[in-house]
């Protein structure tokens, strides 16, 4: 499989389908100008939709069955952009400006003993249960893992998944994946094995900085199990087990609050207490957590370690969800790893994304996936069988990728 490197928007508007309305544009943020990252835009009240990447950009292939239906962009910290779908025939490109409605928090509410940090954080998690799905749900994504080296994409995999949940009080090793579509770039394989999985019994390369973190499974289910909202019972790696996050020495400090769908939400800030157990680990975070129901919209995560005087960042998470049919659903994803090896052509910095995007929920018409045609989970996904439909990705809505693509 031969893929080249082409600008980021070429491959998506050759042969677009008649049958779909298609529009490219950016999300920015009306008073800064800057794009909004991972901004959802979609059909309102329903769960078709795709999610602009770092910078704001996307791309929405809009099925016919929607057209007199209205597109919504929703972003934590702004107010719902809102316009009908008919409006947006004949325009290739529809930039999207969304209006900020951050707020601090009054007075009254700062003085008050009963509302700190710690408080909202436990309180969220208790209601976990609550808040997320008990029943089994499907998620219909995009998926990309993809290796930097030296700063410099080096290769990637992206697939078309489906994800069959038994539901939050399952464990995780009850979920099924299925794959749609599957490739990846030539040299995928290579740079996954010898920098990421099999380095450890290579004495070419020795393991400087960094750690990289447990893996249970392939390549997509290590990522999933590194969800600690979905699997907050469970020690997931750097975090722990989630349940017991707001008992641990951590500051939390509500910085203030915000909206997401016209729901207020508190800020809060995380970082690590002045009696954190290790000197020389640092975190730095942010839950965003809604004032009427606790739930637990959005997490950031970031763990540093400090060695010979020089701090580097070791892994990232962020997960985001969102509400529909009055639950908490996924929307994005995703946790990098970083770490450097000395390999026989000098020190090299690795970089490992891991990322899942989310455009169709199914939970009422939920619909189990057939064991037979389920991947092996214990195989990686370079070797599931699955297709490769170049017609396919025409007209797929994924999130793009900040650099240019290896096509």
């Amino acid at each position: 499989m031969k893929w080249t490197v082409l600008p980021v928007f070429l491959f998506w508007v050759l042969n677009v389908s008649a049958q779909q309305l298609f529009i490219k544009g950016k999300v920015t943020d009306l008073e800064t100008g800057e794009g909004v990252s991972f901004a959802h835009v979609g059909i309102c009240g329903k769960s078709i939709g795709t999610v602009a990447n770092d910078l704001g950009e996307f791309e929405f292939h809009i099925p016919d069955k929607v057209l007199n239906d209205s597109l919504c962009a929703t972003a934590i910290g702004y107010a719902t952009f809102k316009v009908a779908v008919q409006e947006l025939k004949g325009k290739n490109r529809f930039d999207i400006l969304l209006k900020p409605t951050v707020s601090y928090l009054q007075n009254i509410l700062v003085k008050d003993e009963k509302i700190t940090g710690k408080r909202v954080v436990a309180k969220a998690i208790a209601r976990i249960p609550r808040n997320y799905p008990k029943k089994p749900f499907n998620l219909k994504g995009y998926y990309r893992d993809y290796l930097k080296k030296n700063n410099q994409y080096v290769s990637m995999l992206e697939a078309v998944i489906e994800v069959d949940d038994k539901g939050f009080r399952k464990p995780i090793d009850r979920t099924l994946i299925k794959i749609n579509q599957l490739r990846y770039s030539r040299n995928y394989i290579d740079n996954l094995t010898g920098y990421v999985t099999d380095y450890e019994n290579d004495s070419t390369k020795i393991l400087l900085h960094g750690v990289a973190s447990s893996y249970s499974g392939n390549e997509f289910l290590n990522l999933y199990y590194h969800n600690p909202i979905r699997n907050h019972i469970t020690a997931v790696p750097f975090i722990g087990v989630f349940d017991t996050f707001a008992d641990r020495n951590y500051d939390f400090k509500i910085e203030y609050y915000t909206t997401i769908d016209g729901k207020e939400v508190y800020v809060i800030n995380i970082s690590t207490g002045r009696k954190f157990k290790f000197t020389h680990v640092s975190i730095k975070g942010q839950l965003f957590i809604r004032t009427d129901n606790y739930a637990i919209v959005k997490f950031n995560y970031a763990y540093f370690v400090t060695k010979r005087l020089e701090t580097k960042k070791l892994f990232e998470l962020n997960v985001e969800y969102r509400e529909f049919q009055d639950k908490m659903y996924l929307k994005y994803f995703s946790y990098m790893n970083y770490f450097q090896l000395l390999t026989l052509d000098g020190k090299v910095d690795i970089s490992l994304f891991r990322e899942f995007f989310i455009n169709k929920i199914n939970a009422a018409d939920y619909t189990p996936i057939d064991k037979k045609t389920a991947i092996d989970i214990t195989r990686p996904l370079y070797l599931q069988e699955a297709p490769n439909d170049a017609g396919f990705w025409l007209t797929y809505n994924r999130t793009l990728l900040e650099q240019p693509l290896m096509e």
